[in-house]
């Protein structure tokens, strides 16, 4: 179940509306919304994913590349969840939210290792799951799926 109490601070203290996939959040204001949703009871991390979109064109608009990262928090004493995310253009850095969610430590170097956002103070950003040698993130749309790289190919 989704938490309207949060979906509320989203929009009384951030003006974000908040639909079925959650606000987006700016990243400007991203630690600050992650503190207000610990402090409204959601402390557990539940995942941080990441996506690589590349550069498109929307009629005559272009659409430039960018990385979405999305989050789900739980408060556990409610059984409630709350999805939210963060939308930021290719060479922008990502707040870290490890601060607020230790758990987010980890999650936020498998997102780097595979799809290449970086988490502005991280206390530890390196690679997690490959080699620290491999070249470029394979869960880019635009990576070569071909790359080799010893042993694996």
């Amino acid at each position: 179940m989704i938490g309207q109490d949060v979906a509320q601070i989203a929009h009384e203290r951030f003006g974000l509306e908040s639909g079925e996939l959650g606000p987006s959040v700016p990243r400007e204001r991203l630690l600050e919304f992650a503190s207000a949703l610990c402090e409204a009871g959601y402390l557990y991390l539940v995942y941080i994913s990441a996506m690589h979109h590349p550069a498109t064109k929307n009629g005559e608009a272009e659409v430039p590349a960018r990385y979405t990262v999305v989050y789900r928090v739980r408060d556990l004493a409610r059984g409630l969840e709350f999805p939210f995310r963060c939308e930021v253009p290719l060479g922008t850095g990502v707040p870290s939210v490890a601060s607020v969610w230790a758990g987010a430590d980890w999650q936020e170097r498998e997102a780097y290792d595979l799809v290449g956002p970086v988490f502005e103070g991280h206390p530890d950003l390196r690679r997690i799951m490959l080699p620290e040698d491999w070249e470029g993130h394979p869960l880019h749309r635009d990576y070569a799926i071909n790359t080799p790289h010893h042993p694996w190919r």
